[in-house]
């Protein structure tokens, strides 16, 4: 057989001098300071050492009889082994790198009611998409012809820190006069609202819109509502949507995290609407008929895209959950006609937007 032993070895020299004793070895500089890497005994087994020569039952039985084998091809194959070493190694320490630079904070947005605004395609809001359903002598249990895909929802609120803002638990609702001259009462979603909202920092702000990119239309509802004797109200499903939010956190407003966001993302426009306007005896000024608040959306991951002024090369992700919001559309009627009144939502919207990120995050006011 042609092969030489001693090419073998010097190929494999490197390896053997690699592969001293783990008390001798270092990754770093041959100086006297401690080296800036860390030894083999504190990575883990998933980090790649060689410690000792190939014996010949590691070696493929066809390149120890081939006689065509030369020196040539085994430097081939002992770069590539040194190479893929080198590589698994360094994404390893860039990986503990990463994670020992990274940084987590939450915080609180708060929105008001008129501060976040629903868009059809058609350029129709949410009072016109409930107009359009209980046209005179429209048909009841009917959908609309406003389309769901394509809607948008824009909102602009305020960001506190997670200490600033206490929720409270309200679950006997909100009392509201009406206008057939009656009280009624309205659940907020969630239940809850909060105590006390200090006011906004000019320069710590939540901002930025949601496109639905499908959903469909489950059957309408139809109940009764104060003065008004059946209701239709169309029940659209978002199924999933597109995000394009900024969080931005002072530097007069110029230190901004830019988010992306495009999910499945399921939700009934619709229900709340109904729990929350639905009587038993629509001439009553008595409570609704249901107890159950309006339910709130679910919450969505994002990803950090960007940033502008100190957040310049910023990236990770970011998760955003509403854990309260308002009580959704008030629907009435007109004194003396039958046409439908509709009143703004009351309460806020509450959204907690937990961030892990590269770069340190400032405390919000």
């Amino acid at each position: 057989m042609k092969f030489s032993i001693g090419c073998l070895s010097a190929v494999l020299a490197p390896f053997v001098i690699i592969a001293g004793p783990a008390t001798d070895r270092k990754l770093g500089p041959a100086t006297n300071e401690p080296s800036a890497f860390p030894s083999e005994s504190s990575l883990p087994s998933s980090v790649i050492f060689p410690s000792s020569v190939p014996s010949s039952s590691s070696v493929p039985t066809s390149m120890l009889m081939d006689p065509q084998v030369s020196c040539q091809s085994f430097v081939k194959t002992k770069r590539e082994m040194s190479s893929a070493i080198v590589d698994a190694n360094r994404r390893y320490l860039k990986n503990i790198a990463n994670e020992s630079n990274t940084f987590q904070r939450s915080y609180i947005a708060v929105t008001k009611s008129e501060d976040f605004v629903v868009v059809f395609p058609n350029g129709g809001s949410f009072e016109n998409f409930l107009l359009e359903a209980n046209t005179e002598h429209a048909p009841l249990n009917r959908n609309t012809q406003f389309p769901i895909q394509g809607l948008t929802t824009i909102q602009k609120g305020g960001i506190f820190g997670s200490s600033s803002i206490e929720l409270v638990n309200i679950p006997e609702g909100v009392t509201f006069v009406n206008n057939v001259g009656g009280e009624n009462i309205a659940q907020f979603a969630g239940n809850r609202q909060p105590r006390f909202t200090p006011d906004e920092d000019p320069f710590f702000f939540f901002h930025g819109q949601c496109v639905v990119n499908s959903g469909i239309l489950e059957p309408a509802a139809v109940f009764t509502a104060p003065g008004f004797h059946e209701l239709n109200v169309p029940q659209p499903v978002i199924s999933s949507q597109s995000c394009k939010l900024n969080a931005c956190l002072g530097g007069g407003g110029f230190n901004c995290i830019a988010i992306y966001s495009g999910t499945a993302f399921v939700f009934n426009l619709g229900n709340g609407i109904r729990l929350n306007n639905e009587r038993t005896d629509p001439y009553s000024t008595g409570t609704v008929s249901t107890c159950a608040p309006p339910p709130l959306p679910p919450p969505f991951p994002g990803t950090i895209i960007g940033g502008t002024g100190s957040f310049e090369g910023i990236e990770g992700s970011v998760t955003i959950v509403t854990i309260a919001g308002t009580t959704g559309p008030l629907i009435g009627v007109s004194l003396g006609t039958t046409n439908l009144k509709i009143s703004s939502p009351l309460g806020v919207i509450v959204q907690v937007i937990s961030v892990k990120s590269n770069m340190p995050l400032p405390p919000g006011p």
